[in-house]
This record gives C-alpha cells, structure tokens and sequence, in this order.
C-alpha cells in the first residue's frame, strides 16, 4: 500500500522542489486524522523522497535551510502531538504510526543534509555531544525550550541514540522499517543528584555508569524521551539500576539477548532495558513499546545471521511512535552525516541483496571473520587470557555469530570505500553528496561489477549460495 501511495502522490502531483514542501507540511498539519493519517504521512513520505540534487542545490544556495530545519522539526513535534492526541481517544492505529515512520525517516534525512551543508561551508561551530551546554543545534520541543541536557534529565528518561558501527546501523534498520536509531539508554538519578545510565551493549551485556561515560560514546544521534507517568518512570530506573548494578558485583553483567526474546528476562538487550524496567514497576501492566517491529518480513536470513530468534521485538527506534512518551529534544553530529548516511545506505543494500537475491554472509570468508572465529573466540575462554577480552566479546557470543559479525564488517568497509570516494566526487562536483538513490544506484553497480570478476572481492565474503554452500554454512 505505500508503494502504491507513493507512486500516486509523484504521479499526480508534479513537484517544483523545495517550494512543494512547506505548504504540504502545513497543510498535514491542518487535516491530519486517524482515518487520513496513512495516506498524508505517505504524503510526506513521497514528496520529501522525490526530492533531486538540483532541488536540494536551489534551497541550500540562498532559500532558507535553517528556516527548513525549523519547519521540519516543528512538523514532527506537531505530529507526535496529535498522535498522542489519536491516542489518548483510543484512535491511534498501528498503520497510522507505522505510516509515521516513514515520514520520519524522509524528514530526518533532509535535515541531515541542511546541517551537513552548514557544517561544510564552516563558520558554524558544532559541538561534538547534545550535552554541551550551550549547543546551537539541540533541538527543543516547546515544552522544553529551556531544558538542560544534564543538570534537568529526571529518573526514567530514555536516552535514544545511534552508535557509529557497522552493527549500528544494522540494528536500525532490524524490522520492517529502515530508521536511524541504534541504541536506548535509561537514565537514573541517584539520591546524591549523579545521573547514570543504565545499558546494554553487545560486547559487555548490561551496565550501569555515570552519565558523563555514556557521553563519551560520541555517538552520531541523540534523542531524550520522558514517559508520561514520570513517578512509574522513576521507579522503573531505579528497579533496573539496583538490579543491574548488583548483578554485576555478585557474578557479572546480565549477558546481552542477540535473541531479541522480549519473553524471557534472564538476557537482555538494550530496549529491554526500558520494557523491563517498566513492566517490573508496573507490575507487568504496562508494555513498552506501544507498538514492537515485525522482524523477520524482510531479509530474514540476514536477521537470523544476527542471532534474532524472535519474530517481534522492540527495536530502539519504536519509541518514537510510542505517544506515552514526550519528545524532549534531539540533535546530530553534523561532521559525521555524510559517514552515517554511508553506512545506512551500505546496510540496506545488504538488506536487499538478501531479500532480492539470497545473498548470504560465508562464514570465515574475510581475515576479520576468521580472526575472530579462531582466535578471538578460543582465547576468551582461556582462564588466564578471558579477563583481556571481557570488554571486547561477550561469553555466550558462539562462534558462528561472531563469525557473522566479521563477514559483516568487512563486506561493509569494503563497500563504503566504494560509496565514500563516489562521494566526494558528488561533493567537489555539486557541492552536495550523493543522495539515497543514487548511492544505491553506486553499491548495486559495484555489486554487479564484482561479480562479473574472475577473483571477485564481496562476493567471497557475500553472496547468493549454492546448495553446497548451504550445508556448508551450517556448520
């Protein structure tokens, strides 16, 4: 349905560029309904996809950008407002927020290129963290247009972030929709007024530490979310932190969930942090998210690769349709746009391969897989060796995923060396970088041109296999 819609909108409606967006964005604004809903935000979707270089050239030469940064980002505080609204009469759909999705995604990736612009013409100082005080580009709901990203953060915020690895962005783009969030955190204020956050990542499991850790992640994206009932949520850190905090110092982190099993708790991932949490002070009354991610409808023997065993879970970016919570601010690292959109676009073309074509990641393909299936693996389980590795490679990480995870590195670093020269050819031509379509336009050429090689380069690390290979990868 929203292929068909998009193709509607671009063949009915003829775009003029920028000068068609702003009046469709205040025009949705206007009319938006639950029963309307899917089609005005594949609206959206559509428009803003349609956009050309030459589009993007005329505004960002002299029409306005940061008064376009402005209107997008007052576009989306004023739809997650009448989403709470739809939800709080019990009309919100899951169609409706899913179709929410999409526009999100559109609208974020041309704010990507507003600020990137900025950034590359210089004379604009952008901070490297959403917490440095005083940061121009954070981004405030209105609500909280005087909010401090440290000394006014409150016990059950919810940190929303995306990590600058591979992994990243494919956790992003795990369910049904491409997003641009990787990671969740839950922050807790502790009675001394220190702000921690409670986490879990793939090599450590969970942890707590001091929020000014967190921060030195430097991660591309931040947004902070704050649950409706903040007492619940303020109970919900403090039952997470003490219960991770003292598992840690009785026998070792909770080991991460590569299931994504929202099922059981005795793993966990990193939004399950917050579900958890929440359902633990609710009393398994409340479910976080709203609405979870179908995760096996696309690429799911890329997904299963992965270690994801579920079929629905709660991936980091399903809390922005979540209307229990409150947007509170967002902001990205403008210097590493052009890196984060690379790596988005190479995963997606992942993606698609897998669902177009088969392709399959080969075990032990690359110097990396097999470094880390026979040395890394064997030597975290050595005794006098493991304490060395701890930090780096969780226990009960098999040696088949974390085989997986070294074909995926580098099938990746070889194709964003492809994507990233192709875009500064873009840059010093247009002064722009390549948009989506045309970076996947440049992975699908390269993936053609491999494999037409005699000695091709990602098609021995990623590929369509033979019934051979098949039962060969199971081993």
């Amino acid at each position: 349905m929203k292929f068909s819609l998009s193709l509607f909108t671009l063949l009915v409606i003829p775009l003029t560029g920028f000068a068609d967006v702003r009046p469709i964005l205040r025009e949705t604004i206007e009319s938006l309904k639950t029963e309307n809903c899917v089609e005005k935000m594949g609206h959206v979707d559509a428009v803003l996809a349609s956009l050309k270089s030459s589009d993007y050239q005329a505004e960002l030469k002299g029409q306005g950008p940061e008064n376009l940064s402005v209107e997008l980002w007052d576009f989306k505080i004023k739809v997650h407002t009448l989403l709470r609204e739809f939800h709080h009469k019990g009309s919100l759909t899951r169609d409706c927020a899913n179709a929410y999705r999409g526009a999100l995604r559109a609208i974020r990736y041309v704010e990507d290129l507003v600020q990137e612009h900025q950034y590359r013409l210089g004379g604009v100082e952008f901070p490297k963290s959403a917490f440095v005080a005083g940061n121009p580009h954070v981004k405030r709901a209105p609500k909280f247009k005087n909010f401090d990203m440290v000394k006014d953060l409150k016990s059950g915020d919810v940190i929303l972030t995306r990590g600058n690895a591979y992994t990243s962005a494919a956790i992003a783009s795990l369910g049904e929709f491409d997003t641009q969030f990787s990671h969740m955190s839950l922050v807790y204020i502790d009675p001394d007024k220190k702000a921690w956050t409670v986490e879990a990542h793939i090599e450590v499991g969970s942890f707590v530490r001091p929020l000014e850790d967190h921060i030195k992640d430097n991660n591309y994206r931040t947004m902070l979310f704050r649950f409706d009932d903040e007492k619940l949520a303020a109970k919900a850190a403090e039952m997470m932190f003490v219960k991770v905090r003292d598992a840690s110092k009785k026998s070792g982190n909770i080991l991460y969930d590569f299931g994504f099993d929202m099922k059981e708790n005795q793993k966990l991932f990193c939004s399950e942090i917050v579900s958890y949490g929440f359902s633990l002070a609710s009393e398994s009354k409340l479910q976080i998210p709203l609405f979870t991610s179908r995760l096996m409808l696309r690429k799911p023997s890329f997904v299963k690769n992965l270690g994801i065993t579920t079929d629905e879970s709660f991936i980091p970016a399903d809390i922005e349709v979540d209307p229990r919570f409150q947007i509170i601010a967002e902001w990205r690292d403008a210097a590493r746009v052009q890196d984060n959109h690379e790596k988005d676009a190479i995963l997606h073309a992942m993606f698609d391969w897998a669902d177009e074509f088969d392709y399959r990641m080969i075990q032990g393909s690359s110097k990396t897989s097999r470094l880390y299936r026979n040395v890394v693996w064997p030597l975290r389980r050595v005794p006098v060796l493991k304490r060395y590795f701890k930090d780096k490679l969780p226990i009960n990480m098999s040696r088949t995923l974390i085989g997986y995870f070294g074909v995926l590195e580098s099938t990746a670093e070889l194709l964003q060396k492809e994507l990233k020269a192709a875009n500064e050819k873009a840059i010093a031509a247009r002064a722009l970088p390549l948009l989506r379509e045309e970076s996947h336009k440049i992975l699908d050429d390269f993936r053609i041109n491999d494999a037409a090689l005699k000695k091709p380069k990602m098609h021995q690390m990623y590929r369509p296999l033979d019934p051979k290979e098949m039962r060969e990868s199971k081993d």
